[in-house]
């Protein structure tokens, strides 16, 4: 089995310093304004866990147990840091801070999915170097370090990173198996497994992996049928028991799980409704996986994917598993940049053993400005369009919009708002919010109580969004707002053939008022939704 020498252990942590680096420079982005709805949703059921204290976090939907509960051990260890400091007296103080300004919690948040991130980044190595060489595993990492899409979810709260570290982790234990042949690491397999379907559901296709290391064990003739079905069904009893036992409220708290569930399983999302297979296919292709790993990366995917055909360990161990994530995702009818996220490690190490091929046959003179090129080729480009995703991100139209409302909305204003606007909530203005049933809600009076998730789910019912457009038409009356900054408005007005009801709510809105801002994003400069800013008249 390959190892890593002095000399490539070097080169690692210079990649892993760099892609740390990346990802450091704009993870504050937005705050103390939240840009992305998801990470209060998690944080407010770490929140939840800590109010009870419970380990229920109440949200099953991805079901990101997992992260929620890390995310609840990261605010315990900020409170225990701001009590020692002196900054938060007591656990109510505490929760008053975190609902004035999340970037106390979001923060540290994030930077523990940026440190997963990081851990794909040398698990990727590992794997590329048994699976092929050293130098492979060390190209693959640094084309992850590199990859626009996988430093994007490196710096948000969400699922996805987490679970492509799991997954990770189980092609490296099962991996072991097909080497050993020891039934321990088919049970660290099965950990790993149920840790990843915990994360995120999707990931429960790491079975295929494990499943075909024992079909080539049987393959192999190192174990017979019998014993191959024995190991399937201990695999399958072992991951179902760890789930259990890291999730047990999937089981006790079933009707939420099914609730939750029916709110994910949506035709159609504004924004993201997907065509047939070939159209999602093509999007997924051109979109994610040629931004993630570049058009030069994707060139070599293919030699790549026959060099890891010749390779048993690599052809039962990646080839199951990206066919099952390219099935899956193409056949759904909702299209996701990030859930293009487990295809990009598994697809560097196949473009990385092409790179060290390339490099081979032009001979040992050439060898190594050929890897140079063809690395120049594929990071550069990705690496220009991080940087322009960064500047994207650290200006984005909603920031810009507060900033628009901070100079022009005047005191005592009614201010009607669509996203997670903590960068306002101190002007002196009473913040109107939609959700679903229960209508426009007094912002300040939602943070002064402390809600959690529990109720706003309850309102929001099976809605995918929270917006003007999908609340109750009955509560539409009463908002009655002096101003309205609009993030979802352009997005119907785009789609309105799919959502007419909630299009012409809005259209409805705008026509009782005027225009008096729009703030669209600009490639690599403004990033965000277009926002429409719209005055009433005061009665």
């Amino acid at each position: 089995m390959p190892r890593l020498r002095r000399a490539h252990i070097w080169i690692l942590g210079l990649i892993l310093v760099a892609a740390l680096g990346v990802r450091l420079a704009s993870i504050r982005f937005g705050l103390p304004g939240l840009n992305d709805p998801d990470e209060l949703m998690f944080e407010l059921g770490a929140v939840r866990m800590l109010r009870g204290p419970t380990l229920n976090p109440g949200w099953f939907g991805h079901p990101a147990t997992t992260t929620m509960y890390v995310l609840a051990l990261i605010d315990m260890a900020v409170f225990a840091t701001g009590w020692l400091a002196g900054w938060f007296p007591t656990i109510k103080a505490f929760g008053a801070a975190i609902y004035a300004d999340p970037s106390w919690v979001i923060l540290p948040g994030r930077l523990a999915m940026a440190g997963f991130a990081i851990g794909t980044l040398v698990l990727t190595c590992r794997l590329g170097t048994r699976l092929f060489s050293p130098r492979a595993g060390l190209i693959a990492a640094a084309l992850l370090a590199a990859s626009p899409v996988h430093i994007t979810y490196s710096q948000i709260i969400r699922s996805d990173m987490m679970a492509c570290f799991f997954l990770l982790l189980v092609l490296l234990a099962t991996l072991d198996m097909m080497e050993r042949n020891r039934r321990g690491d088919l049970l660290r397999a099965a950990l790993w497994t149920a840790l990843a379907v915990t994360t995120k559901w999707p990931f429960a296709l790491a079975g295929l992996a494990v499943a075909a290391g024992i079909g080539k064990l049987l393959l192999d003739r190192r174990i017979d049928a019998r014993q191959a079905m024995a190991r399937l069904a201990l695999f399958g009893a072992a991951t179902m028991a760890f789930i259990l036992l890291l999730s047990p409220y999937l089981l006790l708290d079933y009707p939420t799980v099914l609730r939750n569930l029916s709110g994910e399983g949506q035709a159609r999302h504004l924004g993201s409704t997907g065509g047939d297979f070939l159209y999602n296919a093509r999007w997924y292709l051109t979109g994610p996986l040629m931004g993630g790993l570049s058009m030069a990366g994707l060139a070599l995917l293919l030699p790549g994917a026959l060099l890891a055909w010749r390779k048993q360990n690599a052809r039962f161990l990646l080839g199951p598993l990206i066919a099952g994530f390219v099935l899956l995702f193409c056949s759904q009818t909702i299209l996701w940049e990030r859930w293009a996220l487990p295809l990009l490690p598994l697809c560097a190490i196949p473009i990385a053993a092409a790179v060290c091929a390339l490099a081979d046959r032009a001979g040992p003179r050439l060898s190594l400005p050929v890897t140079a090129i063809a690395m120049a080729a594929m990071i550069a480009p990705m690496l220009i369009e991080a940087r322009a995703d960064a500047r994207e991100r650290m200006n984005d139209t909603r920031q810009v919009a507060a900033a628009w409302a901070r100079a022009h909305i005047p005191p005592g204003s009614t201010v009607l708002i669509e996203h997670f606007a903590f960068d306002l909530i101190q002007q002196p203005w009473q913040f109107l919010f939609p959700i679903g049933d229960a209508g426009c809600v007094d912002a300040k009076q939602l943070l002064r109580g402390r809600t959690g998730y529990g109720s706003i789910d309850q309102a929001r019912g099976s809605r995918s969004n929270l917006d003007y457009g999908t609340m109750a038409p009955g509560r539409r009356a009463q908002c009655r707002p002096d101003f309205a900054i609009l993030t979802q408005y352009d997005r119907y007005r785009q789609e309105q053939a799919a959502f007419p009801a909630e299009y012409a709510a809005y259209r409805d809105l705008i026509g009782r008022g005027r225009i008096v801002a729009r703030i669209a994003p600009v490639k690599g400069e403004i990033g965000g939704r277009m926002v429409t800013i719209v005055a009433f008249p005061r009665p």
